[in-house]
């Protein structure tokens, strides 16, 4: 593992993942980084680790519910202030 920069993820092409598929997930799990699978210098897939993924799925249901929390805000604000407009049809948000 790369000690310097740990943030740089790890490649590996999709021949080395057939071929050495025990390897790379044991090294998967001692790193801790995520797997970038490349295909003829593509990226094909990223594979992690459960507990990775488990932390990120948190990290977006986090920033999800503040975002909703937000936008409950700004809206009892807005119509505390009776900025809030009543419209009779879906058309009148896009009219310009």
């Amino acid at each position: 593992m790369n000690t310097y920069y740990p943030y740089i993820p790890t490649f590996a092409s999709v021949s080395d993942l057939q071929r050495n598929y025990a390897v790379l997930l044991k090294n998967l799990r001692s790193s801790k980084n995520p797997l970038l699978i490349l295909k003829k210098n593509d990226l094909e897939a990223i594979l992690l680790t459960p507990d990775l993924y488990r932390s990120l799925v948190a990290k977006v249901r986090e920033y999800e519910e503040k975002e909703a929390l937000s936008a409950i805000h700004s809206y009892k604000k807005e119509k505390a202030e009776k900025k809030l407009k009543v419209m009779k049809s879906v058309g009148e948000l896009f009219k310009t």
